[in-house]
C-alpha cells in the first residue's frame, strides 16, 4: 500500500509539473508575440512566424526591410524566458516594382467592397496550435507578401468566399507574375494539428501496396460533420454549436499509431458541428448516429457509417468510386448524370443489404479514390459532381484539353488567319487551317521569348545585354526591351516518366532526378512531377528546399501504368509555368517518349487526349524551354529484331526532338546511367545559356495570324535557339 501511495504521488507530481510547464510555455508565447508586435516598422507586407522549443525561439518568414531581421532578433532575445534565438527571417531585396505592387495589391484587396470590413481590423491568429508548433503573427487578417513579382496571400478570413475574392483581386495587380493563396477560413474555435507523415506519398499507392495511409476518424453522434480535402499539411477543424457556446472539452483530439481521432463529447449532450480540412492523401472515417455528413473534394479513401443521418457527397466522380449500402432506401436520393443508376444488389443471404448503389466500373479501372457509405435508413443521399480541385497534387490526364483551352484559347470565337498560302507556319503546322485548327493565344502585346545562346563548342555565352540581341518579326526589326540571364533565377520542372514502359529504367529515372537537383543553383526553384498510372502526381511544387526534394525523390516506389505523356506535358506546364510567363522556365522530361498514341489501337491502354500535332503547336506558345532526356534502354534480342517496335521507338524519339526544337531546347540521349553524367553537365550549361527576352511588336494588328520571329546575337559564331514565332492574338 505504501508503494502504491508513493507511485500515485509521483504521478501527481509529474502531472503538476507538466501543467506548470504548459502554463510557462503559454505565457512565453504571449511574451514573444508581444515583443514581435512592439516593432513599429512591421506592416501588412511582412509575414513573421515563430516557434518555441524550451527556452529557444526560432524566427522565420519574409520581411520587406533589410534591418528588420536583426531588430526582431534583438527584441525577442530580450524577452524574459528566452535564452537563444535562431533567426531564419529573410528580407526581400529592394525593388521599386515590388513596392508599387504592394500598394496596388493593398487597395485592390482591402478596398474591395466584400473585403473592406477587414481594413484596420487588428487581429491575432484564431487558430489553436500545439505548444511547439509554428505560430504566426497577424497584424491584419490578410497579409500581402511580394518578392520579385510573386505575390503570396497569408492570413485568416471568415468565409471561403473571401479566399476566392482576395485571390481574384491579387491577380489583377499589374506586374504580378504569380499568386499563391494561403488564406485559411477560421472562426473563434478553430484548432490545427500537425498531420501524420504519409511516408511514401499516398496518392500513387493503392490498398494492395501494403502502405498504410494515415487515417483521420471523426466521431460525432448528432452534430454535423463537414470534411473537405485541402492543400495543407495540417488537420484543421472548426467547432460550432446551434445549442450554446462551444466549451472546453467539447471536442477531443488524440492519436494512436497511424490513426488520428476527433471526437465530439459534450458533457450535456449538446450538438457540436465539426468543419474539417483534411490533407490530400489521407484516409477518412466518419461515424455518426443521426448527424448530417458532408464530404467535398478528391478523397483517396473515405468510409462513412451512419444510422439515419443525411449524406451529401461532392467529388470528381470520373476518378472516384462510390459504393453505398443501406438496410432501407434513403427517403430522398439525388444523383448527377455522371453516376451510374442505382442497382439493387442480389440478395443471396440475410446479411446482404436491402438497398445499394453500385459503381459498375471494373476493379481494374484506373480510379484514384473511393467513398464507401454504410447506413441503416439515411434521410437523404445527395451526390454532386465537381471538377478536380485546382490545388490538388494529382492531375488526371483527361484534364489536359481543358488546361490547354484555358491557357491558350481564351476566346474560342477567334479564328486563325493566314495572310497568304506561302506564309511560314509554326512547327508541325499543316499546309492549311480551318476554323477549328489549333490557335493559341497569349499576351503578345509584350512578346516574351526564352532563347539559348551558345558558341560553336556548345558552351554558354554569358553577359549579354539588350544591345547584343537583334530580333526581327516577319522580317521587321524590333526594339528589345527586356533581357534576363546569367544570375537571374530559373524555374525548373522535372517530369519523370514512371510508366510501365520505363520500369526497366527506374533506377536511371530516380538517379537522374537527384542529379539534376544537384546541378541547380541556390536561387533556382525546382519542381518534381511523376507520370504513373495515368495520373500526373506533383511530387513537389517549385521550391528551393533541396533536402525535401531529395527525400521525396528517394520515396518513389516501383510505379507503372499507362503513358499519356502528351497530356502530362501540358499539365506540368499548366501547374508550374502558366502564371509565370515572365520568368525563366525550363521543363526537363525524362522519358522514352512512348505515349500510348504511338502504339497501334489494339495495344493502346490510355492514350493522351491531346493529339501530338496540337501539342506541338502549343509548344510554340509555351514560355518554357523543353529539354527531353531520351531513355535508350537496353532491349531484348527479340524486340531489337521487331521492325514495328523499332519504328515506334524512332517515332517517339523524333516527337520529343520536335517538341524541344519548337521551344528552343534540344534533345539529350541517355543510352545508360553512365552516359547521364555528361547529360547533367550539358543541361547545366544549357540553363546558364538561356535568356529571357521581351519586345513590343511594331505590328499592332492582332488578327490571329502566325508571325515568324528570328533572334540573332551580335557575337562571333553565336548560335541561338528559341521558338520560331507566335500567333498574334
Amino acid at each position: 500500500m505504501r508503494r502504491f501511495h508513493i507511485h500515485f504521488a509521483l504521478i501527481a507530481l509529474a502531472a503538476g509539473l507538466a501543467w506548470a510547464q504548459d502554463e510557462v510555455a503559454e505565457s512565453l508565447h504571449d511574451r514573444v508575440e508581444a515583443s514581435i508586435r512592439s516593432e513599429e516598422r512591421l506592416r501588412v507586407y511582412d509575414w513573421v512566424q515563430y516557434r518555441i522549443e524550451g527556452d529557444q525561439v526560432t524566427l522565420s518568414g519574409v520581411v520587406t526591410l533589410s534591418t528588420l531581421p536583426a531588430a526582431l532578433e534583438r527584441r525577442v532575445a530580450k524577452t524574459p524566458g528566452v535564452a537563444r534565438v535562431i533567426n531564419e527571417l529573410e528580407a526581400t531585396p529592394y525593388s521599386r516594382d515590388d513596392m508599387a505592387m504592394r500598394v496596388n495589391a493593398f487597395w485592390r484587396i482591402y478596398g474591395n467592397a466584400e473585403l473592406n470590413r477587414y481594413n484596420n481590423r487588428e487581429t491575432r491568429s484564431q487558430i489553436g496550435r500545439e505548444a511547439n508548433d509554428v505560430h504566426q503573427v497577424l497584424l491584419q487578417p490578410i497579409h500581402i507578401v511580394i518578392a520579385d513579382g510573386n505575390l503570396t496571400l497569408e492570413g485568416e478570413v471568415d468565409q471561403q468566399r473571401d479566399v476566392t475574392v482576395a485571390e481574384s483581386a491579387a491577380k489583377q495587380v499589374m506586374g504580378v507574375r504569380a499568386v499563391s493563396n494561403r488564406l485559411v477560413v477560421v472562426n473563434g474555435n478553430t484548432q490545427e494539428r500537425q498531420a501524420l507523415e504519409v511516408g511514401v506519398d499516398s496518392w500513387w499507392t493503392d490498398t494492395s501496396s501494403g502502405v498504410r495511409l494515415p487515417v483521420l476518424r471523426v466521431e460525432n453522434p448528432s452534430g454535423r460533420v463537414r470534411v473537405q480535402v485541402a492543400a495543407t499539411s495540417r488537420i484543421r477543424y472548426r467547432q460550432s454549436s446551434g445549442d450554446r457556446e462551444v466549451r472546453e472539452g467539447d471536442v477531443v483530439f488524440d492519436r494512436l499509431l497511424r490513426k488520428m481521432r476527433l471526437r465530439a463529447r459534450p458533457s450535456d449532450g449538446a450538438r457540436i458541428d465539426l468543419d474539417v480540412d483534411l490533407p490530400y492523401g489521407h484516409s477518412l472515417e466518419v461515424v455518426t448516429v443521426d448527424g448530417p455528413i458532408e464530404l467535398f473534394g478528391l478523397f483517396r479513401k473515405a468510409d462513412i457509417t451512419t444510422a439515419t443521418g443525411a449524406i451529401r457527397l461532392a467529388a470528381p466522380w470520373q476518378t472516384v468510386r462510390l459504393t453505398a449500402t443501406s438496410k432501407s432506401a434513403p427517403f430522398e436520393v439525388r444523383l448527377p448524370e455522371a453516376l451510374p443508376a442505382i442497382n439493387r444488389p442480389a440478395t443471396d443471404g440475410a446479411a446482404r443489404p436491402d438497398w445499394g448503389l453500385v459503381d459498375p466500373r471494373p476493379e481494374t479501372s484506373s480510379i484514384y479514390g473511393s467513398i464507401v457509405v454504410h447506413s441503416t435508413a439515411p434521410s437523404q443521399l445527395v451526390v454532386e459532381n465537381m471538377a478536380v480541385p485546382v490545388d490538388s497534387p494529382v492531375r488526371m490526364h483527361w484534364e489536359a484539353p481543358d488546361a490547354l483551352e484555358t491557357m491558350f484559347r481564351p476566346n474560342r470565337s477567334r479564328t486563325l488567319v493566314r495572310r497568304n498560302p506561302t506564309d511560314a507556319g509554326p512547327p508541325g503546322a499543316a499546309g492549311s487551317f480551318d476554323k477549328e485548327s489549333a490557335h493559341f493565344s497569349s499576351d503578345v502585346r509584350l512578346v516574351d521569348l526564352t532563347a539559348a545562346v551558345l558558341d560553336v563548342a556548345n558552351l554558354p555565352i554569358t553577359g549579354l545585354t539588350t544591345a547584343d540581341f537583334l530580333i526581327t518579326e516577319d522580317g521587321v526589326e524590333q526594339e528589345v526591351h527586356i533581357v534576363d540571364g546569367g544570375d537571374a533565377p530559373f524555374n525548373l520542372a522535372l517530369l519523370l516518366d514512371c510508366s510501365t514502359s520505363t520500369l526497366g529504367d527506374r533506377l536511371t529515372v530516380v538517379q537522374s532526378a537527384k542529379s539534376f537537383v544537384e546541378v541547380t543553383r541556390p536561387q533556382d526553384q525546382v519542381a518534381v512531377h511523376v507520370l504513373a498510372d495515368t495520373y500526373l502526381q506533383v511530387l513537389s511544387p517549385l521550391t528551393n528546399n533541396r533536402d525535401e526534394l531529395f527525400r521525396r525523390i528517394s520515396d518513389i516506389p516501383p510505379l507503372s501504368g499507362s503513358t499519356p505523356l502528351y497530356d502530362a506535358l501540358v499539365l506540368s506546364y499548366a501547374r508550374e509555368f502558366a502564371e509565370r510567363r515572365w520568368e525563366r522556365n525550363a521543363l526537363i522530361v525524362i522519358s522514352d517518349g512512348m505515349d500510348n498514341q504511338i502504339l497501334p489501337p489494339v495495344g493502346r491502354t490510355m492514350p493522351s487526349k491531346i493529339p501530338f500535332d496540337e501539342l506541338l503547336r502549343a509548344a510554340a506558345e509555351m514560355n518554357a524551354v523543353i529539354y527531353p532526356i531520351y531513355l535508350e534502354s537496353a532491349e531484348s534480342p527479340r524486340s531489337s529484331r521487331d521492325p514495328r517496335a523499332q519504328g515506334w521507338k524512332e517515332k517517339a524519339r523524333s516527337q520529343l526532338e520536335q517538341l524541344a526544337k519548337a521551344t528552343g531546347g534540344r534533345l539529350f540521349r541517355a543510352p545508360s546511367i553512365r552516359a547521364l553524367n555528361h547529360v547533367y553537365r550539358d543541361v547545366a550549361d544549357e540553363l546558364r545559356s538561356v535568356y529571357r527576352i521581351g519586345y513590343y511588336p511594331k505590328n499592332q494588328k492582332f488578327d490571329g495570324s502566325w508571325r515568324q520571329v528570328e533572334v540573332k546575337v551580335d557575337r562571333r559564331a553565336a548560335r541561338v535557339r528559341t521558338r520560331p514565332g507566335y500567333y498574334a492574338w
